[in-house]
């Protein structure tokens, strides 16, 4: 019986989990463009892709696109969405039959309503949420395809339940324990909860991280200056945005696990505008609220 257990608990911790398995497309039909302002002014590392579908991507630093798409798609809807503009969503079959590849999106008028500035009041109490432990017995891969440009958009988190009125985010904590990556840009999005889910972008600016020269270990985000007040349930990402990586390599991402039976409070899922997934474990994340 001793034996029996150690052998499942090694397959376990050998086994690579691709949680963002992907299936092939057939009779591919590249969709590309070009997202801006209503200035015509490049949008830099928006969200765009099939709603609800794990087809997408994110736009390049000058505001361009590409992504494959299928023809079971073209009746599907396309959906454009930053924080900071509206989002806007077009069908496939009306955006490849337009003469202009060009999206432009508005700028949201109002700021979002979690968001607020501290007064200068110091907060002395800290607590810890989250796993801080990094044991690598279980390891998951955040590729779901060898090719790394098709991992762009994907996303990967936590939900931390806040049982403090009125805290300020101070930091997030988060543990790579492989990587041949020149470097990765991530972003950093911090969602409400709703229905169990993420829900609405709770800060009105992006915020961004990136791991240079194969780091790996706890890489740690001062979130302080921003002054984001939480008062319920958040869920902290990290969305894959760009990378570098030698081209004769095959692409390695790996972080530690733990799984949990009982609770699927992580998050996931493969494209940027594609449907969450709930996962039964608990990723080496953790941040640190004051109050």
């Amino acid at each position: 019986m001793n034996k029996l257990l150690l052998f499942i608990t090694m397959s376990i911790s050998t086994r690579t989990v691709h949680l963002f398995a992907q299936a092939p497309k057939t009779d591919a039909i590249i969709l590309k463009g070009t997202i801006s302002d209503k200035a015509d002014q490049p949008l830099a590392y928006v969200s765009v892709g099939i709603l609800n579908k794990p087809v997408g991507t994110v736009s390049d630093s000058l505001g361009n696109f590409s992504f494959e798409i299928s023809n079971g798609n073209l009746s599907d809807t396309l959906q454009v969405s930053i924080v900071g503009y509206n989002s806007l969503q077009i069908l496939v079959k009306d955006f490849i039959s337009g003469p202009e590849k060009k999206i432009r999106l508005t700028e949201r008028a109002t700021q979002l309503e979690e968001v607020v500035v501290t007064s200068g009041k110091e907060r002395k109490n800290t607590g810890i949420i989250g796993r801080q432990g990094s044991g690598k017995l279980t390891q998951v891969s955040i590729h779901h395809k060898t090719s790394a440009e098709e991992t762009i958009g994907s996303e990967m988190g936590m939900r931390y339940r806040i049982e403090k009125n009125n805290a300020i985010l101070k930091d997030l904590n988060f543990y790579i324990s492989a990587n041949n990556f020149n470097s990765i840009k991530f972003r950093i999005n911090i969602y409400s909860v709703k229905n169990d889910l993420p829900d609405t972008l709770i800060y009105n600016k992006q915020i961004f991280t990136t791991l240079d020269k194969y780091k790996t270990g706890w890489t740690k985000i001062d979130l302080e200056d921003y002054n984001i007040k939480i008062k319920d349930d958040i869920i902290v990402t990290a969305q894959w945005i760009e990378s570098s990586l030698n081209k004769t390599e095959r692409p390695v991402t790996m972080v530690p696990v733990a799984m949990s039976l009982f609770s699927k409070n992580c998050y996931v899922r493969v494209a940027s505008q594609d449907k969450w997934k709930k996962v039964g474990m608990k990723l080496s994340n953790f941040i640190t609220i004051a109050y």
